[in-house]
């Protein structure tokens, strides 16, 4: 089973984690909910650092990789 975080900014912009741990999902709620927080994190060769005053939404969703392979 993957975990894929969805994290969505305030001028709607999206970045999507496919295979988040349950290490950054913390993280990226502890900088959304302190009022200095920033969420580091890497990416396809970028780093992105994310004020957590400018995420208004994180979504987890948990996807069978069984259900992926049969589709």
């Amino acid at each position: 089973m993957t975990t894929k975080l969805r994290i969505i900014q305030i001028d709607r912009e999206e970045i999507v984690i496919k295979a988040a741990t349950d290490q950054v999902i913390a993280e990226a709620r502890e900088a959304m909910t302190s009022a200095q927080g920033v969420l580091t994190l890497e990416k396809k060769g970028w780093v992105y650092h994310l004020a957590g005053r400018h995420i208004i939404r994180l979504e987890v969703e948990h996807e069978d990789e069984q259900d992926e392979q049969k589709a």
